[in-house]
């Protein structure tokens, strides 16, 4: 492809600042000019066709299939910053200190959380313990790992709430020595369901007792 073909086709202002973050943004996801092509291409349709040697073009093109439409890459984003790849050193040094300070402002965060910090940024994530990128791994100090561990094993087993305790006012409680009568149940025919008759008719007495003393008495009288 010629520069000739695309030097008078320009993006409007929105599409190009809009070109500008992702190519940086997946420029530094990516750890060769190949790499990159290969995610444009898969993730937004975009085809970066460069000019020049392989190991050194001196520009390049952007392929909008979408959109139908073909750029200057320098209408983005010039070719020596296209190419400004981190190597994976940098790279896990941003992924350890992403890592680090996230811990540092909530210190109860879980490998969940962190997972989405670094897929949003880096498009990686910590597996048993390590970290992968451009097919390099690395392992996190025991320390994070400690404090992951501890978070995620919190995150499961919640502490369970306090249970809320209603006060009840001092007059409305009772001595703990007041014992309350028992109401007596009086029958509807007039006497009382106490099974305990003598409390009724006297002590050391019964009702045939006092049957048996008048019937006397009304002899007496005779």
């Amino acid at each position: 492809m010629e520069v000739s073909l695309v030097k008078d086709n320009r993006p409007d202002e929105d599409r190009r600042r809009q070109l500008r973050a992702i190519l940086k943004k997946y420029r530094d996801l990516s750890a060769s000019k190949e790499e990159l092509a290969v995610v444009m291409k898969k993730k937004f349709g975009i085809s970066l066709v460069f000019f020049g040697q392989k190991d050194s073009p001196y520009g390049y093109a952007i392929v909008d299939h979408k959109n139908k439409a073909v750029f200057k890459g320098g209408e983005f984003i010039s070719i020596r910053e296209l190419l400004q790849f981190e190597n994976a050193a940098t790279r896990f040094a941003k992924i350890e200190q992403t890592i680090d300070g996230n811990l540092k402002e909530n210190s109860l965060a879980t490998t969940r959380d962190i997972n989405r910090l670094l897929h949003r940024q880096f498009e990686t994530r910590i597996h048993r313990g390590t970290v992968s990128w451009n097919e390099e791994t690395i392992s996190l100090s025991q320390s994070v790992l400690s404090q992951l561990h501890r978070n995620n094993r919190i995150a499961m087993n919640p502490l369970p709430e306090p249970i809320k305790v209603t006060h009840i006012p001092q007059e409305n409680q009772e001595s703990p020595s007041f014992t309350r009568t028992p109401k007596r149940i009086m029958d509807t025919q007039g006497g009382s369901r106490d099974t305990n008759r003598e409390f009724e008719v006297g002590h050391g007495m019964n009702a045939s007792d006092i049957d048996d003393e008048q019937s006397q008495r009304a002899k007496w009288r005779r």
